[in-house]
């Protein structure tokens, strides 16, 4: 703990976009962020004590050399090369979001955390926002009733729930015909997908060798159309469901490259992996804490890594195993989100609505080495950026998309991303919370009533239902949850997203609007 903190005494300003942080282990740790963005103590102080964490890397490299402990690294130590926070920036439960760490020979499972591969899926229809207009009410009782309501319908087969946890979407794809035609499965257009690969980070599939401990999960009920209470789902918190309009344009060339027109009504999934991450992260910062050498003090900053070389090296590739499973699920996860939100529009509009996607990019994962060196690149609450390449693919020319949401009251960006390497190609993936769920549940009921009043938005209660308006103590809750998630307890877009343009991390491509927005 850091105590009291005085930003200037450990901010410098580099330049109108960047910052340093000073901290005692000499770590080069650069804050994205214009002087207009708000940047809270308590994130620092937070970032500061995960930083302590290379203090007792030193340590254990010493003890081991001096004989106090067994073995721990065997060889090459476990270094925290760099540091990169992205503009959103602010204070998590252990570590800040918006934290990109460049780790050596190592993993930490909680800079993971329990909502493994949680991330970003857009997608673009050939629906226009005045032809939605008419039909808001009525898509927002469907949406209802499928997200929350019993009407989710996604069958899936033991052999399917297998081979998506092992091979994510290609897994999916190759048993897509256990349950074709049946349920969701009527909206999944196999040709279609396998195209849109292309457009997934790692295509959407992080091979694994096992299924963790996911036996149950697997199996289910056993029927080839059995459903379960996970795929499908938001999840809670910040994750949402969100039906949104095209509403500028800002570079034409390259929106129409990522296929976005303008007006064109969008639809945006945040969501992760749900009870299956959970178990993984769970499991594993435990893992971590038992591998930690006995006879030596604990860390009192609470965090434990598993090396990922030397004899205790097996314990990193059991993580990073499991770690591919959750994350295999949450890329199907939001696959089928998105799939449900196309149903509702078809079924409302009374016609098939076509949809492409832009991009589906993770946020909340391990990045493995690519080359020899033992580079396990932790991205906790931030995006890859990667640039152009002139290798082919889609976005050989263009830069990757970024997507950046804003509030439910609030405008979103995408961008396209330049490959900053000094800035580990990351870079936010929303705005950032700017006041903590507690304080935001306190707000003035005069703020709150005109945050929300002419925000559009789907919970799995309906507040002007007959039965639920007779209910205070039902809506008193209704509310608080409401005011954790409104629009004046996350920063102002702009701001962010102009300090990760201003940086060189992206540039803006397109601003999309919110016209009605489904939280877990």
């Amino acid at each position: 703990m850091v105590g009291k903190l005085h930003l200037d005494a450990v901010v410098r300003r580099v330049d109108g976009a960047t910052a340093r942080i000073d901290n005692p282990f000499g770590i080069p740790i650069t804050l994205v962020a214009r002087e207009d963005v708000v940047v809270e103590a308590d994130g620092i102080e937070e970032l500061l004590r995960f930083a302590s964490l290379e203090g007792t890397l030193r340590d254990l490299r010493a003890w081991e050399k001096a004989g106090r402990i067994a073995p721990f690294w065997g060889g090459a130590a476990g270094e925290i090369r760099s540091i990169v926070l992205t503009p959103d920036f602010h204070k998590g439960a252990g570590i800040p979001v918006g934290t990109v760490v460049d780790a050596r020979g190592f993993v930490v499972p909680q800079a993971v955390g329990n909502d493994v591969c949680c991330g970003m899926r857009l997608l673009a229809t050939d629906v226009d926002r005045g032809e939605l207009a008419p039909h808001v009410g009525a898509l927002k009782r469907r949406l209802r009733a499928i997200f929350f309501q019993g009407q989710r319908d996604i069958p899936m087969s033991p052999r399917q729930r297998a081979a998506m946890l092992r091979d994510g979407l290609a897994g999916l794809h190759e048993t897509a015909a256990d349950n074709a035609r049946t349920g969701l499965w009527n909206h999944y257009d196999p040709r279609a997908q396998r195209e849109d690969l292309e457009r997934v980070h790692f295509h959407g599939a992080l091979p694994a060798r096992g299924t963790f401990a996911f036996d149950a999960y697997i199996q289910a009920s056993g029927r080839a159309d059995g459903r379960d209470i996970q795929i499908g789902t938001v999840g809670g918190g910040n994750h949402f469901v969100e039906i949104q309009a095209v509403d500028e344009l800002v570079d034409g060339g390259t929106a129409r490259a990522f296929g976005l027109t303008k007006n064109a009504v969008t639809i945006m999934a945040h969501a992760g992996s749900v009870g299956l991450g959970h178990a993984v992260g769970g499991y594993f910062n435990e893992r971590a804490r038992a591998l930690y050498p006995t006879g030596v003090p604990h860390p009192a900053h609470g965090f434990y890594v598993l090396p990922a070389v030397g004899p205790h090296a097996r314990e990193a590739s059991v993580y990073l195993d499991a770690m591919r499973n959750a994350a295999n699920f949450a890329f199907a996860n939001r696959l089928f989100l998105g799939l449900m939100v196309v149903r509702a529009l078809q079924e409302v509009l009374g016609r098939r609505v076509a949809s492409s996607l832009v991009y589906d990019a993770p946020h909340n994962l391990i990045w493995e080495p690519d080359g020899a060196e033992p580079r396990y690149l932790h991205r906790k609450g931030a995006t890859p950026a990667g640039g152009p390449d002139g290798q082919g693919g889609v976005f050989a020319y263009t830069g990757h998309p970024v997507i950046i949401p804003g509030s439910m009251g609030d405008s979103s960006w995408v961008l396209a991303g330049a490959g900053h390497a000094e800035l580990l190609a990351s870079a936010c993936h929303g705005a950032g919370r700017s006041l903590t769920r507690g304080r935001s549940a306190h707000a003035d009921e005069d703020l709150y009533r005109r945050a929300v009043e002419k925000l559009h938005v789907v919970t799995p209660l309906d507040p002007e239902a007959p039965s639920v308006r007779r209910r205070r103590d039902i809506l008193a809750k209704y509310h608080q949850r409401m005011k954790e998630e409104a629009p004046y307890a996350y920063k102002p877009i702009t701001p962010v997203v102009r300090s990760v343009e201003d940086a060189g991390i992206a540039r803006r491509v397109a601003r999309l609007w919110p016209l009605v927005t489904v939280k877990g």
